[in-house]
């Protein structure tokens, strides 16, 4: 019976991998597999691309998952790298906060356990590291690391910018936020003025004053007409009569173009008379022919015979 706390999740697996081939790795990797369940595929039976691996205890298990994770597996042929995570659900059980930095400026040798180690040495609270890979496991240059007592967080900021050690050139580092308190923390950056702007006003009210009434050159309302010196006022109509007038020429106006859109409907497959058509077509073709015969010269008896004379119609 596996113990899920002291057992792994390895995945990437190709078909030959075996138990017997997986306890080999680990073996060569330093650390003793006690056990390894290959899960095989419901429908073909054949492996589904992941095993657990059980260990001697749980710092068996947080020391491969660090040490071990994004190297290749020795023997693997096309190369893998270990993929490796815990056996329970994903992740460790742990309640607490934590507290995260971004590392950046790695080096591309650097790993997850180097990473982890160059940070537990000095801080205890130090929980792991992760370097951040392309989809062919190759390091971007930058990755994460968690602590569990802020003031240590704080410290690891302060005390390890620039600092040297972890690879061929300085680290720089910053805080980081994770995904879902990054709304809310831009949230908090925006300052609210609409409650100040609501307390103005109310003190305007109060004091009888009104903040716009500066801005008013004499216009009158809007829609009303003006009158120049020596003109004559407009006449105006009541608003009812106007849209009454309105409506009438809109509904003559939309019953003229109803009348105009009316055609006549054509049959879409018409059945053609073809008796008809090809009495037509024999009309036109003796029209045709006897218009050609009247029109052209009639043939000489022979080469020397007199051209006649063409009729004057």
């Amino acid at each position: 019976m596996f113990n899920r706390m002291a057992s792994l999740w390895m995945g990437d697996l190709d078909p030959y991998m075996d138990e017997n081939f997986i306890k080999q790795a680990f073996s060569t990797m330093g650390e003793t597999a006690y056990g390894v369940k290959i899960i095989c595929h419901r429908v073909t039976g054949g492996s589904a691309g992941y095993c657990f691996v059980e260990l001697a205890d749980e710092a068996g298990v947080d020391r491969c998952v660090l040490r071990l994770n994004g190297k290749l597996v020795p023997g693997s042929n096309p190369p893998r790298k270990f993929k490796l995570n815990y056996a329970t659900y994903g992740k460790r059980p742990d309640t607490g906060p934590e507290y995260s930095v971004f590392v950046g400026d790695l080096t591309p040798e650097i790993d997850d356990f180097q990473l982890y180690e160059f940070f537990v040495k000095k801080y205890a609270s130090c929980k792991g590291g992760k370097v951040v890979t392309d989809p062919f496991g190759n390091s971007r240059g930058y990755g994460f690391v968690k602590f569990s007592d802020e003031n240590e967080q704080k410290a690891a900021m302060e005390e390890c910018q620039n600092a040297n050690g972890l690879g061929g050139k300085p680290i720089r580092i910053s805080i980081a936020i994770a995904k879902s308190n990054k709304t809310s923390y831009q949230q908090n950056q925006n300052y609210n003025y609409s409650q100040y702007y609501q307390q103005y006003q109310n003190y305007y009210s109060q004091w009888g004053y009104d903040p716009y009434s500066s801005y008013n050159y004499g216009y009158g309302p809007y829609g009303a007409a003006t009158t120049a010196p020596g003109m004559a006022p407009p006449t105006t109509t009541s608003s009812a009569s106007t849209e009454t007038q309105a409506t009438s020429e809109f509904q003559q106006s939309l019953g003229a173009t109803e009348d105009t859109d009316e055609e006549a409907v054509e049959d879409p497959d018409p059945q053609p008379d073809i008796d008809t058509m090809n009495r037509q077509f024999m009309e036109r073709s003796e029209e045709l022919y006897e218009s050609l015969m009247n029109c052209h010269w009639q043939p000489l008896d022979s080469v020397t015979s007199e051209i006649p004379t063409v009729a004057n119609f």
